[in-house]
């Protein structure tokens, strides 16, 4: 199989591929604009593009604060091949049908912790992958985890060394800049310079105080922040942001993909401090706009931001843990303010640009097209 891969991964529009190299590929995920689901939607396309066959079971997701449970069927997310699942929890007997259905080789879980059904979907023939999100993986889960999946991958390099703590070999997904995201164009006002703040659902590996404080502590008149927020988790704070100085700006909401995009890319800077982070999509996305990034120097952060070449790293301090017992850190603010600052020079912003331009050509779609051709290997027989 791999070498059918081969013979299409660098090719958008692969011709015919015979049916003896396909694989039949289920994906569970969220299925809206979460960064769960923007990945799965990526990863999909390069499934595509290797030849194979690709299916979604949606898991209603409960995270969208007045609707528990959606499915997004809308613009990027009106996709074929889509199964919306009955619940959060999907039975067992669910999962069997849903891949005996479509005559699955393959399923890939992301951040799904219902062992004892994928097992089952196991124990059917049926080869299973999967990851967690470093920040909810525990000690605890390593055996069930095992039981349930032939392989457990990585997206970032500290994910991997965290597995590999617990004994797990860990194959790494080397995630790159999917071409859509070439595709946005930046439309920005050259007498400003605008930092974007991706707060999301404003949860606590945001340190949002603290951005805020080191914001209001520059001089600059030239300086915006945008603070962008998909839900109004701490109304209080976004109120208070919103008010504190006329530099700063506040959005909230799901906004679609063309909006969130000119949005995003009409910024300058994205200012991304996290106390821990999954994979951080949004580096991704500052990356292929051609924007430096001020974050802090800790991981995974810091495996696609390098200080002074496609970004600033800041100092930061270890402030307690996240629910997997991974440290969180927070970021230091008199090393946050002195970036924002720093990153007003007209000649430090060329050197960034550069850099971010060399960075976004190292990310290629094409390492994470060969790393998926590598993880699905060779179905069962």
């Amino acid at each position: 199989m791999r070498g059918c891969a081969a013979a299409t991964a660098g090719s958008p529009s692969p011709g015919p591929v015979v049916d003896a190299c396909r694989v039949r590929i289920g994906i569970v995920t969220k299925w809206f604009n979460r960064g769960q689901a923007y990945v799965a939607r990526q990863m999909r396309s390069a499934f595509t593009e290797l030849g194979h066959q690709s299916y979604v079971l949606a898991r209603p997701s409960r995270d969208r604060g007045p609707q528990p449970a959606f499915i997004d069927r809308s613009e990027d997310w009106q996709q074929s091949g889509v199964t919306e699942a009955s619940s959060w929890t999907v039975p067992a007997e669910e999962y069997l049908r849903w891949a005996a259905d479509n005559r699955l080789d393959v399923v890939i879980f992301d951040n799904c912790f219902q062992f004892p059904e994928i097992a089952a979907l196991r124990e059917s023939g049926v080869r299973t992958v999967g990851r967690f999100i470093w920040e909810f993986f525990a000690a605890e889960h390593v055996d069930p985890a095992r039981a349930a999946l032939d392989t457990v991958y990585s997206l970032t390099r500290c994910e991997q060394r965290r597995y590999a703590e617990f004994n797990i070999e860990s194959p790494l997904v080397r995630w790159g800049i999917h071409p859509e995201l070439l595709e946005i164009e930046a439309d920005r006002d050259p007498e400003l310079v605008r930092l974007y703040f991706p707060g999301g659902l404003m949860g606590p590996r945001k340190p949002r105080r603290e951005v805020l404080e080191a914001f209001l502590r520059t001089t600059g008149p030239e300086l915006r922040l945008l603070i962008k927020a998909q839900v109004e988790r701490h109304p209080r704070f976004l109120e208070k942001a919103s008010a504190s100085d006329p530099r700063v700006e506040v959005v909230v909401g799901d906004l679609s993909t063309d909006e969130h995009r000119r949005l995003f890319a009409g910024c300058d800077v994205c200012l991304a401090p996290s106390r821990w982070e999954g994979l951080g999509v949004f580096l991704y996305e500052a990356i292929a706009c051609g924007m430096p990034i001020i974050t802090n120097d800790d991981p995974p952060m810091n495996e696609v931001v390098e200080d002074r070449h496609n970004g600033l790293l800041v100092s930061s301090q270890a402030d307690g843990q996240a629910p997997s017992g991974i440290i969180a850190y927070r970021p230091d603010v008199d090393s946050l303010t002195a970036a924002i600052e720093r990153i007003r020079d007209p000649g430090l912003m060329r050197e960034l640009r550069e850099g971010t331009a060399e960075m976004r050509s190292r990310l290629s779609w094409d390492q994470t097209v060969e790393s998926l051709a590598e993880l699905i290997g060779e179905p069962r027989a």
